[in-house]
Order: C-alpha cells, then structure tokens, then sequence
C-alpha cells in the first residue's frame, strides 16, 4: 500500500474526533461506510472520500447514525 500523505492522516484524526463526538462505534462507522463507498475500513478510502465523509461527520447533530426509518 502507498504511503498515506500528511492530508490523508490529518483527516483521519479529525474523523476519529468526530466519530467520538457522536459516540459511534467502529462497527457504525464501518456500516456507514459500506453503504456508502462500499468499503470496509477508511484506509481504502482515497483522500476526497475521506474529506467526504469527515463533512458527513461534521454535520451531523445526532449521536449515533439513524438505524431505522419511520
């Protein structure tokens, strides 16, 4: 695997941030990920699907990603 740039970590650790800011869990953030890049870790991410997914993050006021519809 390529070496990851300065970007690339910086955005890690800022999703990370954010993950925690909402209490989701690894597993939520993998099935967010699946069903939107259909990807399993964000390491197979490229740099802008990271940005987009850290904006996601951003974002969202709800602690944990909604599950169930009404």
């Amino acid at each position: 695997m390529e070496a990851r740039s300065e970007k690339f970590t910086e955005l890690m650790n800022k999703v990370d941030v954010e993950m925690q800011r909402l209490g989701w869990t690894e597993a939520q953030g993998r099935e967010h990920l699946l069903k939107t890049c259909q990807v399993r870790s964000r390491l197979l991410l490229t740099e802008e699907q990271l940005d987009n997914f850290l904006l996601y993050l951003q974002l969202t006021d709800t602690p944990t990603p909604a599950t169930n519809d009404p």
